[in-house]
């Protein structure tokens, strides 16, 4: 019976922001970062099981689809690395005509996911270096 209790509370826990995560701080960096970068149009943070816990966007966008198609793709990337016996994705891009999108793990108490979408002009250098500098300023945060 204790086993079974430890897997219900596990289950209810899992994919929660954990407790310590300051959502109006967290929100108000993303400001920043988006504020600093003009190139940056959406940066997204979700748990590792790919649920939103924040946003900013200059596009209407729904979050809590993103946030599961992101970390879908983050981990899938993950997984294609091991698979071929790299060490783990640091990170995974996608890049179009109209723009690139970076998805960043970001490893606090619990795992995360940081996507930051880049307009058209934007370069996957600048958009790679923004996304990675943000991860690390986010961390403290969640």
């Amino acid at each position: 019976m204790a086993t079974l209790e430890k897997v219900r509370a596990k289950m209810t826990d899992v994919g929660q922001p954990s407790s310590s995560v300051d959502s109006p701080a967290l929100e108000a960096e993303l400001d920043t970062v988006i504020d600093a970068n003009s190139g940056i149009s959406m940066l997204l943070v979700s748990t590792g099981d790919g649920r939103a816990i924040a946003h900013r966007s200059q596009n209407k966008l729904d979050p809590r689809r993103l946030s599961a198609m992101s970390n879908s793709f983050l981990t899938l990337g993950e997984t294609l690395s091991r698979e071929l016996g790299l060490t783990t994705a640091d990170y995974v891009t996608m890049s179009t005509s109209q723009g690139s999108m970076v998805l960043v793990r970001v490893a606090a108490d619990r795992t995360y996911t940081l996507a930051a979408l880049g307009h058209a002009d934007t370069s996957l250098a600048i958009l790679l270096y923004a996304a990675r500098d943000a991860a690390a300023r986010i961390k403290p945060l969640l």
